[in-house]
């Protein structure tokens, strides 16, 4: 589809910006660009599998850290670091339930 996936948000992390069961529209061509605090990245996580989070920090080694915007997500330190290798895309659109 040219690079543009629609993915089901499962769970609170996000909400309020991304309220549980909404949808968010992913392109995989932005992955490619630098990434920055506060961008809005779809994640194929080693222990939690597809997760949508936000970048908190992209260290001197370039692993980045990410995390939810809500108290009931898991904080940037249990969810680890992530490599570039593990974006599987930029969030662009969000489509509220």
């Amino acid at each position: 589809m040219l690079g543009f996936k629609i993915w089901k948000v499962c769970g609170e992390s996000m909400s309020p910006r991304i309220p549980e069961l909404s949808y968010v529209l992913v392109t995989s061509w932005l992955r490619f660009l630098p990434i920055r605090e506060g961008q809005t990245l779809l994640l194929k996580h080693k222990l939690h599998g597809y997760i949508v989070k936000n970048v908190a920090m992209v260290d001197k080694n370039g692993l980045i850290w990410s995390k939810g915007e809500n108290e009931k997500s898991l904080s940037v330190e249990e969810l680890g670091p992530v490599s570039k290798d593990q974006i599987m895309g930029r969030v662009i659109s969000i489509i509220k339930k």
